[in-house]
């Protein structure tokens, strides 16, 4: 059966993972996370596509983006793959795939998602047991949107930049998200969506189990996204 095209919407969030084939490792060394990212900062700038949060390990990667043109998107991921595998396979001397047969992505509808995918992606080393706080690992967005460290490839998410008044007061309150364990609930629900490459709406219940942990630490979130 032939796959159905993807369709992107201009200017909405979208949570992508791309995994590697039969989940090997395709990165190897820290020499091969600097090339990928190198490419990657390239490619995004090629096709007008920002970087919100992102995350490097070893045999796969998160993304979250906004795509000036939702057109863009398939062709970013698909050079950014192309690039990639050619440098692995010539670096390791082989051939075939690096990535598995598709990413997945997820749009992102809600500020409170949106927040709760930053942490998601972000936590992941955690989750992995690689680092005891997401500050120790270094492929990852977190020095930026956390501790303020400088990127030229980080573009705040306009949800990011009303969690406070000055970038001093956004720090503060991206930190205190992160003294918030992520529920089974939210997990769940993160890794369904990107599965089945959509998130539907959802009642209000629901949306409630991203809310809490954000309106304990920060207070309430404008609704920016859609």
């Amino acid at each position: 059966m032939a796959r159905k095209p993807r369709s992107f919407i201009d200017g909405m969030p979208y949570h992508i993972i791309n995994r590697g084939h039969n989940r090997m490792h395709c990165f190897g060394s820290e020499a091969d996370k600097r090339v990928f990212f190198k490419m990657l900062c390239s490619k995004l700038e090629t096709f007008a596509i920002k970087l919100h949060a992102f995350v490097l390990m070893s045999n796969h990667y998160h993304l979250l983006i906004t795509p000036e043109d939702g057109a863009e998107v398939p062709h970013f991921m698909q050079c950014l793959g192309r690039k990639y595998a050619a440098y692995y396979n010539t670096i390791n001397q082989r051939t075939g795939t690096v990535w598995d047969g598709k990413y997945f992505a997820s749009v992102i509808e809600s500020d409170y998602y949106l927040l709760a995918c930053y942490r998601y992606i972000e936590l992941n080393p955690v989750r992995a047991g690689l680092v005891k706080t997401p500050g120790g690992f270094e492929w990852s967005s977190f020095l930026t949107n956390a501790c303020g460290k400088n990127s030229t490839v980080i573009t705040p998410h306009t949800t990011y930049e009303a969690l406070g008044a000055t970038s001093l007061a956004r720090l503060k309150a991206y930190n205190q998200l992160f003294t918030q364990p992520m529920s089974e609930d939210e997990l769940y629900d993160i890794r369904n969506a990107l599965t089945k490459n959509s998130i539907k709406p959802r009642p209000q219940n629901r949306l409630d189990r991203y809310r809490r942990p954000v309106d304990k630490v920060v207070g309430p979130v404008p609704e920016l996204c859609g």
